[in-house]
């Protein structure tokens, strides 16, 4: 038999967990007994103590009482009053102590009677020192009974407290034996528990960790972009571990390839420069437009040396803006090609920062200004012409007699004849709203205060026409003349309104083709930082997680296997002191329980680490078999599946009209299992639990959208960019688990070319969407690089 890393890993855990179990069931019961046997220990000291504070109490009072009979002096009754009022407390508190005890019960109640005619013929001697009766209460003081009663009870408390002593000395043995056994079991049990970790964990160690060595040198070398070392042989863990690593670094091999075609072919520029402004990336396209090859530019030129003089400060300000502010957009500049050339280019930059917020580089995309700036100066010399055209002119009168006044033609220009085609001698003195009967009356009315007003008026352009003028657009100024008059200069602005709309078009139709290359290189961008995340955390869990486990185990094995050197040497003495076995007692709680627990902890971690590593690895290497998928089925067997979980936490859970969708049935189950499992997980304990599974609108891309919705803990804004990384979690208090359903769930969608996404407000609840294809085609890589084309 080959046990897997799993198998080995249960048996480190197993050996160990049976020894723990046995010690702890012995420490149980011998902590209880010692706890009793301290309990009574510290019980009789109790009892001791409150008898001696009767019998002082009792003392105070005599003495107080006897001095103050004697010297009259009132100082001595403070102490006398003191005693008085406190010794039935002092009588009740002993009686209590004593309750469970009959013997010792009744000695109370002897030293309670004693003391009572004690303090009556106490306080007689008082009152009657305060009458002036100094023989009579000399007399009351030293009367027989008096005396007998005190010797009484001086007996009586000695008794009681011989009986005491004798109880705390048996009580103290029996603290003493109890610790010794429950010492005994604990260093015994530690010994055990550390050699049967120890040398289970080396044998693991010295088999494990050669195969991690290549893994991990194989990490090195992708890194350094070095061959990757021959395979793993074997079918354990490790050695799937590998093949699964081989296989990411083929395909971010050729997602960089693929990557790099498209940022060198792009129909845009694009560089990025570091904090000085020198270029450290740059694509061929913009290495094209400048005549120059990427050795002679990248790491040896500063971008600012290719921008043209009259640019310059224009840039530098950008550049400045870019690194404080964090973008800078629709910056027109020139820049100077090699032959000296120059060009007009659109800058939109932003910045790339580290994790301390400080600048590293730009991410910089250029676009060609040379056709639009064509485009523009062939409207502005379209316009120009329109303009040299003989414009046309209309000299209205505002006639003053009529009531409202009323605006009449008086004369034209031949330019307005040639423009309107319509004879205007035959126009003069008729009204204008004659001449042109589509005239509206806001155009009089304004016509008719330039005339009234003297301020000239610009109607700016209008389309006019009428039975005798063809329907144009036309460009109106109104200026005042004397005599209440107004002059119209008009032209006809048809070709230059066509020429601009054309302009718009052609403008709308380039910029849409530059946004549809820029969303494909962003699509491309974003699938590689996806790849590239997904390596470093591999890496990570490679070098760091699964290694540091084992560094713990045989740490911490260490420190238990010296705390138990140094309590055999306290412990080897019989007559060991008190304070030696109190070292002993901190050594067994604090470096040994606290080893105990790391060396748990790291094999735990050690273990879900890796299954969480090989979940994922199967997510991206399985086979999928492409079929129609009942999705409404399989969010049905979930539920189903999950229906003890639910009534546990009294959950609510709604699956409405889910469409089906095209994809591997079993990852298709994979992605609802872990999207409901993890709305169960987070949800909120301050109030009842409601998940509601359901489908988005249809859209016209060929997929289809499903969501998981929840009234749970919410995710902050903090991780929202990270929830779907591996190994991340939001709330890893509120739920156990390794971080990896979430990036199982984005992996599945990639590879059926949807994706998923969440939508969450902490304290209110997530919402998780995802993707899948609607019909065959949608989920196929050739689909994708169609719809890319396209």
């Amino acid at each position: 038999m080959n046990p897997n890393l799993a198998q080995r890993g249960l048996l480190i855990l197993a050996v160990p967990f049976v020894l723990l179990l046995a010690v702890l069931g012995l420490v149980v019961c011998l902590e209880r007994e010692t706890a009793e046997a301290q309990w009574w220990s510290v019980h009789t000291k109790d009892v001791v103590n409150q008898a001696l504070q009767v019998q002082a109490t009792i003392v105070d009072a005599q003495s107080g009482a006897r001095g103050y009979v004697v010297t009259r002096d009132p100082a001595f009754l403070a102490p006398y009053s003191t005693a008085v009022n406190r010794w039935k407390d002092d009588l009740d508190r002993l009686a209590e102590l004593v309750r469970d005890n009959d013997t010792q019960a009744a000695r109370v109640a002897a030293i309670r009677a004693a003391a009572e005619v004690v303090i009556a013929r106490l306080a007689e001697a008082v009152a009657l020192t305060r009458a002036g009766d100094s023989a009579g209460a000399s007399d009351a003081v030293r009367r027989g009974e008096a005396e007998q009663r005190v010797t009484e009870l001086r007996a009586e408390v000695a008794a009681f407290l011989d009986v005491e002593h004798r109880h705390d000395g048996e009580r103290g043995v029996a603290v003493s034996r109890a610790r010794g056994r429950l010492y005994g079991v604990l260093i015994g049990g530690g010994v055990a528990s550390a050699l049967s970790t120890g040398t289970l964990a080396l044998a693991f160690y010295r088999r494990v960790s050669r195969r991690f060595a290549v893994v991990v040198d194989n990490t090195r070398r992708l890194a350094a972009g070095a061959g990757l070392a021959p395979p793993l042989d074997g079918a354990d863990e490790i050695a799937r571990l590998d093949g699964a690593f081989r296989d990411m670094a083929d395909e971010l091999t050729r997602s960089a390839d693929r990557l790099r075609d498209l940022y060198d072919h792009a129909p845009c520029g694009y560089h990025s420069v570091d904090p000085t402004g020198i270029l450290v990336a740059i694509n061929r396209t913009e290495l094209r437009w400048l005549g120059y090859e990427a050795t002679e530019v990248v790491g040896r030129m500063r971008f600012a040396d290719v921008v043209g003089p009259s640019s310059l400060p224009t840039y530098l300000e950008t550049f400045a803006r870019v690194r404080e502010a964090g973008a800078a957009s629709d910056v027109e500049i020139e820049l100077v090609r090699r032959d000296g050339t120059t060009f007009p280019v659109l800058l939109n930059s932003s910045a790339i920062r580290g994790l301390d917020g400080r600048y590293l580089q730009s991410r910089t995309t250029l676009t060609d200004l040379t056709e639009r700036r064509r485009a523009e100066a062939a409207t502005r010399l379209f316009s120009d012409v329109v303009r040299n055209i003989p414009i046309g002119l209309l000299i209205y009168q505002l006639d003053a007699a009529g009531d409202p006044p009323t605006l009449r033609v008086r004369s034209g220009n031949p330019g307005a004849y040639r423009l309107l085609g319509i004879p205007l001698d035959q126009a003069a003195g008729r009204p204008v709203t004659e001449v042109f009967p589509a005239i509206l009356a806001e155009q009089v009315r304004r016509f008719s205060a330039v005339a009234a007003s003297g301020r000239p008026d610009d109607l700016g352009e209008f389309r006019y026409g009428d039975s005798r003028v063809a329907e144009r657009w036309w460009a109106v100024q109104a200026f005042p003349l004397p005599d209440r008059s107004v002059g119209i200069a008009f032209q006809n602005v048809s070709a230059r309104r066509q020429a601009e709309d054309e302009v718009r078009r052609l403008n709308a139709e380039l910029e849409g083709r530059v946004r549809e290359r820029t969303a494909e290189l962003e699509e491309a961008n974003r699938e590689l930082a996806h790849k590239n995340a997904e390596n470093e955390m591999f890496v990570y869990s490679v070098s760091h997680d699964l290694r540091s486990p084992l560094v713990n185990l045989q740490g911490f094995s260490r420190e238990l296997e010296k705390g138990c050197r140094q309590l055999d040497a306290l412990l080897a003495n019989d007559a060991v002191p008190p304070g030696v076995r109190d070292s002993a007692a901190a050594l067994l709680e604090g470096k040994m329980a606290k080893a105990l627990g790391f060396i748990q902890s790291a094999v735990l971690r050690l273990s879900g680490i890796i299954e969480a590593l090989l979940r994922l690895s199967r997510a991206g290497r399985v086979e999928y078999r492409w079929e129609a998928v009942d999705v409404a089925r399989v969010a049905a067997w979930v539920v189903g599946s999950m229906q003890a979980t639910i009534g546990e936490l009294g959950a609510e859970v709604t699956v409405g009209d889910l469409p089906p969708a095209w994809g591997d049935p079993t990852a298709v189950e994979q992605v609802f299992a872990n999207l409901i499992g993890n709305a169960l997980s987070y949800l909120d304990p301050a109030r009842p639990g409601r998940i509601e599974i359901g489908t988005l609108p249809p859209a016209t891309d060929g997929f289809r959208g499903y969501y998981v919705r929840d009234n749970g803990l919410g995710i902050p804004e903090a991780h929202r960019g990270k929830i779907f990384q591996v190994f991340q979690r939001a709330h890893p208090q509120a739920a156990k688990g390794e971080g990896i359903g979430l990036a199982i769930v984005s992996r599945i969608a990639e590879r059926h070319r949807g994706r998923v996404w969440v939508d969450s407000e902490a304290g209110v609840g997530s919402t998780f969407y995802v993707t899948l294809p609607a019909a065959p085609g949608g989920g196929r890589p050739e689909d994708r690089l169609c719809r890319a084309n396209n």
